[in-house]
C-alpha cells in the first residue's frame, strides 16, 4: 500500500501517514516533542495542500501520550478539521485507544463532548 510520510514516527514524536489509496491520514505514536508547534505546522500545511486538490479525508488518531502542548496544537488541528466539514468537506475522524489506557479515552471524550468536536471514539484490542 502506497504511502506518504508527513512525519515519522520518533521515540517523542507520533508518525504521521497518508495513505493514498484510501484516502486515509494516520496519527500514531507518543507526542512529546520540544518543540510541537513544528510538527503540527507541518500538519497544517499538509491539510491545506490536500484540501486544495480533494473534498475528503479520513482520520485516524492513535497516540499512546501526548503532552499538553502537543494537545493544545492537537485541538487546533481537530478544531480547523471540524471546521472544514461544517463547509461541505467529507471528514470522518476516529478517536483509538487501547483497552487498557482510560487517559487517551478520556481525552478523545473531552474533545468530542467538551469541545464539539465530532471524533468516533474506538478501543483497539
Amino acid at each position: 500500500m502506497e504511502k506518504h510520510v508527513i512525519q515519522e514516527e520518533l521515540k517523542n514524536c507520533p508518525g504521521i501517514v497518508y495513505y493514498p489509496g484510501s484516502n486515509k491520514l494516520e496519527m500514531i505514536g507518543r507526542s512529546i516533542p520540544e518543540n510541537p508547534e513544528l510538527i503540527f505546522r507541518r500538519l497544517d500545511n499538509w491539510i491545506t495542500q490536500h484540501f486544495e486538490k480533494s473534498g475528503e479525508l479520513d482520520v485516524n488518531f492513535q497516540l499512546e501520550y501526548i503532552n499538553s502542548g502537543s494537545s493544545k496544537y492537537l485541538y487546533e488541528i481537530l478544531k480547523r478539521l471540524t471546521a472544514l466539514g461544517s463547509s461541505g468537506k467529507r471528514i470522518r475522524m476516529k478517536w483509538r485507544y487501547e483497552e487498557d489506557d482510560e487517559a487517551m479515552l478520556e481525552l478523545g471524550e473531552h474533545y468530542r463532548d467538551t469541545a464539539g468536536i465530532p471524533l468516533d471514539i474506538e478501543m483497539v484490542v
